[in-house]
């Protein structure tokens, strides 16, 4: 097989990253391990996420969120198509996160082949990573950790002494055949800030590595952000933002496959995301006063019209709206920062089938949440905190389940010696009952949910070390997340019931080594992650659980030349085969190694042009990535990603 990686081969692989580490060591930059790296590629990222993790990207072109963590072992995103990608941590699909965009949380369980979260990487200024334990002001439901992606501001471009700009994108993608244009504008003056940006990419469907076309893979998608702000000369600061995103396509029946049985059947598809948030902050603090208050709404939408209008099984309009508020306050006492607040939400899950009925299912949370981070030692850092949750679920049978339940958690790090430091945490989370797929109603009125149906908890645990020397460094930890209660479906003869199911656990262990210095770095990440569901490996179709991960490395390398305005530098995956029990039902996952290249001009008579240039895919390897869907079963044929593709985009600021 064309990607097969050989025995010898991943045995060298392998024995180099653990060499490395064993090795290795980072350089020391007196900030914590979330903030320490050197942004030369896309993403700036510590290579093994802890809590308060934070991925910078870097103000270049991302062709998808897959760019922003192609640093970071510890997340993985399959599907290879905006439309069809979902991000999981530690091998624990999203869903079971908890995710937002500005502070907005996002439910998104539409439909189990589409993505759940559509989102624009050139716009982002940060994505932090809590993976496993979270802390108890990162909000509710984070039975696997969280995600927080940040949007760029006025302030992320525009330097001191500039009041106004703008700039001006586009780019070209050979395999995709895909044009991007982009914008934006962005003032300040007199407390007042705006910023607009849009953005439009179109493509054709594009080639795999061994020459066969993708059909329903064109890209068509739109994005658009707003922002203003005042604050007053007291530090009043008031935000309001407005993010809209289209993909609208022909697409596979079912998004994230090519076909399944056999059958491929393409159909209009369009996935619409809206976020607006309202919120209010001071940038002068005191002691006892520096508040955050936010309102958010959130709309997500998948259409999938029957093209011979009816119902048809497969068809349907369904939505998630949300809408939701955090008020919080943080505290400078003695033992340290506490924040306090309360956070609410109401979700609404609506489907049309196009029959004579709209199906609908809500879920509220009210929760209160207090965390203190201390450090009551030089040498040491404390983090910890509880949350208590109340839920109410009112689900598409017209049952009621009320639950209330604590989330405790506490984090740990240790400055045994110079350079090195020892860290750990541990939390329990109480998840509720979560909004069952929007689309599971669209074929039939849903039976009924279990009268004894439970809330989903989980605990979640980690150590880890990290080291740094004169600009080597190295970092690993050993985690463990294990969910209860799992969402799981009883099918009969005329029955479709929502019951409890086993539990879902990840374990495993991440490791980092790597050089840096002011104008170059080398970072080497390995994993090796085991999923299991009912206590069984889990298969590639465990849509809103999880995805087998195995061992992946990723390698990453960049130099400069900040005289010229010049940088180079490479990104890498590389996968081993995954086998399954013989017994198990499911085919092997073939192993894969891919290659990026990019180099990159600021020329220095004006900085404000950036030109850049890559090949994606540089081997032109024929391969499904490892999260993908549907690789595991015979009866699929999933969709593989791009081959070789070459990439110039330009950049000018005004």
């Amino acid at each position: 097989m064309k990607n097969k990686i050989s025995a010898a081969s991943a045995v060298s692989i392998r024995l180099a990253v653990l060499l490395a580490a064993a090795g290795s060591v980072r350089a020391e930059t007196g900030k914590p391990a979330a903030d320490d790296a050197v942004v030369l590629g896309t993403v700036n990222v510590s290579g093994v996420a802890a809590p308060d993790d934070v991925i910078e990207v870097e103000d270049t072109p991302s062709t998808s969120i897959k760019d922003v963590f192609e640093k970071n072992v510890s997340v993985g995103v399959g599907g290879p198509t905006a439309f069809s990608q979902r991000v999981f941590v530690n091998g624990i699909e999203e869903t079971n996160l908890n995710v937002q965009i500005d502070g907005a949380r996002q439910a998104n369980n539409l439909w189990h082949h589409n993505t759940n979260l559509l989102i624009d990487p050139n716009m982002l200024k940060s994505v932090g990573v809590d993976a496993g334990v979270a802390a108890a002001d990162a909000g509710p439901g984070t039975l696997g950790g969280s995600l927080r992606y940040e949007t760029r501001d006025v302030d992320d471009f525009l330097p001191a002494g500039r009041n106004f700009g703008a700039f001006l994108g586009g780019s070209f993608a050979s395999n995709l055949s895909a044009f991007t244009e982009s914008g934006a504008a962005y003032a300040r003056g007199h407390g007042f800030e705006a910023l607009g940006y849009a953005s439009h990419i179109e493509g054709k469907d594009y080639d795999a590595g061994d020459g066969e076309r993708v059909r329903g893979t064109g890209a068509n998608q739109i994005s658009a952000l707003g922002k203003v702000a005042y604050t007053s000369e007291g530090g009043h600061r008031i935000e309001a933002s407005g993010q809209h995103m289209v993909d609208d396509g022909i697409r596979p029946f079912r998004a994230n496959f090519s076909s399944a049985r056999g059958q491929a059947i393409y159909s209009e598809n369009t996935f619409k995301r809206t976020t607006a948030n309202l919120k209010y902050s001071t940038r002068m603090p005191g002691e006892l006063y520096d508040p955050e208050i936010r309102f958010y709404y959130n709309d997500t939408s998948l259409s999938r019209p029957s093209p011979t209008g009816g119902f048809r099984p497969g068809y349907f309009n369904s939505a998630i709206e949300s809408f939701g508020m955090t008020a919080l306050n943080r505290f400078r006492t003695p033992l340290g920062e506490l924040t306090a607040g309360i956070d609410y939400y109401n979700d609404r899950a609506t489907t049309d089938n196009f029959r004579d009925a709209v199906f609908v299912e809500t879920s509220t949370n009210l929760g209160g949440f207090a965390q203190l981070r201390s450090r009551p030692l030089d040498w040491v850092t404390l983090s910890t905190g509880l949350r208590i949750d109340s839920q109410e679920l009112e689900s598409v049978d017209r049952k009621r389940f009320e639950n209330t339940g604590a989330s405790p958690n506490v984090s740990l790090s240790l400055a045994v010696a110079p350079g090195l430091t020892l860290k750990g945490g541990y939390a329990y989370v109480f998840g509720g009952i979560p909004l069952s797929e929007a689309a599971l109603f669209h074929t039939m009125p849903y039976s009924s949910y279990s009268d004894d149906l439970d809330p989903m908890r989980s605990t979640n645990a980690k150590v880890g070390l990290n080291y740094t020397i004169d600009g080597f460094w190295v970092e690993g930890e050993v985690f463990s997340t294990r969910i209860q209660n799992t969402p799981m479906y009883e099918e009969g003869p005329g029955v479709f019931k929502r019951i409890n199911g086993p539990a879902l656990k990840t374990e495993g262990f991440n490791l980092g080594a790597g050089y840096q210095i002011e104008n170059a770095e080398f970072g080497a990440h390995y994993t090796q992650t085991e999923v299991e569901f009912d206590r069984s490996p889990l298969d590639t179709t465990a849509f809103y659980l999880g995805s087998p991960v195995g061992e992946i490395i990723k390698l990453h390398g960049a130099y400069a030349w900040p005289e010229a305005g010049v940088k180079v530098g490479m990104t890498s995956e590389i996968a081993m085969q995954y086998e399954y029990p013989r017994d198990s039902g499911f085919l092997d996952l073939a192993g894969y190694q891919t290659y990026n290249v990019f180099a990159q001009w600021q020329p220095s008579f004006y900085r404000g042009l950036t030109v850049r240039a890559e090949v994606n895919n540089l081997t032109n390897t024929d391969y499904v990535d490892r999260y993908t869907a549907g690789s595991s079963a015979s009866f699929i044929v999933p969709l593989k990603n791009p081959g070789r593709s070459f990439l110039v985009s330009t950049r000018i600021e005004f």
